[in-house]
């Protein structure tokens, strides 16, 4: 399925098999008309159905960094497109078109353009670690150059990019910032990549696990988001309740993938994230706990007299005990003072002397 997208300005796929020709390139792309950006790993071609008319699209660029298949507008019409909208759909009309004669090579069982694109996607992948290390210097030179308008430091900013993993509790910190939706959504690429390092540091340092690629790639070499996949499952209330309710399929549909990848995802968060957020639940109730004893040993302490004013009882008192006692105090002073004449030098309000109230408040005999 493709989208039609009047903000963007270029055209765009994040799986890697729609491509029928692609030339590697490392590139960024700003002007997404959202607060992000894309990462460029290639540029191709692909072609498209459109009503039973099967329509090949030029310059489309390749990108792990978004979730569906999108075509610009203002793009389409500048390759001589035609775009007809009904309702929610719309389809496509090339100005002209030039049939391709592909003849099928007995050997291999495929057109010589089809073998060409496998060529080509292959080389891409063995150019993984090369995109990797452009993408890293490019966002560590954005972030060091990034200033906000009031030129102040971005502490979210600074907090993110100084995290390290070194104990779960690291985990746990990270975890706990993507319950703000505007938050993610500010600050969605750093994110990305904590995210990735701490999943790395978890499975490898803590699991002692060696054998799972970070990242993760589905099986048509299109790269899975563990941390979108992470948001799809926990809003929808998570890993229990997406099985149950057999859900798997629509959250596959919803980053981007086909229907039939739902056991896909599914074996994805199985692998990477399952123990992961297991933990992190744990820990989680484990610190709610702690805090609710902190809170009420707190309550306690404040509750309590000067043992000295307890001693008849053998105990230390409580709030209402504390209260009733207070109670029977200005009740036998007030039958006391009530009978006797006030002595010169002592203020007294009401019958009851002020000073003695107070040395009582404050446990002295």
């Amino acid at each position: 399925m493709w989208y039609v997208s009047k903000t963007l300005k270029h055209l765009f796929s994040g799986n890697l098999n729609m491509f029928k020709r692609i030339k590697c390139m490392n590139d960024v792309e700003t002007n997404t008309g959202e607060n992000q950006f894309y990462f460029i790993r290639g540029i191709g071609v692909v072609d498209i159905v459109s009503g039973v008319e099967k329509i090949r699209v030029q310059s489309v660029f390749y990108t792990q960094d978004i979730d569906r298949n999108v075509l610009s507008y203002d793009q389409l019409i500048t390759q001589g497109f035609t775009v007809k909208f009904s309702g929610d759909k719309c389809k496509l009309f090339p100005t002209f078109s030039v049939p391709l004669k592909n003849n099928i090579s007995e050997k291999s069982g495929l057109t010589k353009e089809e073998e060409m694109g496998v060529i080509e996607k292959q080389k891409m992948m063995n150019k993984e670690t090369e995109f990797m290390v452009f993408k890293t210097n490019y966002l560590n030179n954005y972030f060091e150059k990034f200033e906000i308008s009031s030129n102040e430091p971005d502490w979210n900013m600074m907090i993110l990019q100084t995290m390290k993993f070194k104990e779960f509790l690291d985990c746990k910190a990270l975890l706990d910032m993507m319950d703000d939706d505007e938050y993610v959504g500010k600050y969605k690429f750093i994110l990305q990549m904590k995210f990735e390092e701490m999943v790395e540091w978890f499975i490898t340092k803590k699991l002692g696990v060696t054998t799972r690629p970070i990242p993760a790639y589905a099986s048509n070499h299109r790269k899975v988001s563990l941390l979108d996949l992470y948001l799809e499952i926990e809003k929808e209330g998570g890993h229990r309740k997406v099985t149950e309710n057999s859900l798997w399929p629509k959250l596959a549909k919803d980053m981007g993938f086909e229907y039939n990848d739902g056991e896909l995802m599914r074996l994805m968060y199985a692998m990477y994230l399952d123990v992961l957020v297991y933990y992190y639940k744990f820990k989680t109730i484990q610190s709610n706990v702690y805090d609710k004893e902190v809170t009420d040993e707190k309550e306690v302490l404040g509750n309590k007299m000067d043992p000295r004013s307890s001693r008849s009882e053998g105990m230390i008192p409580n709030k209402m005990q504390v209260m009733m006692r207070v109670k029977r105090l200005l009740k036998i002073r007030r039958s006391t003072m009530q009978s006797l004449p006030i002595m010169d030098g002592m203020r007294s309000k009401g019958g009851i002397s002020e000073g003695r109230l107070i040395s009582t408040e404050q446990g002295q005999p």
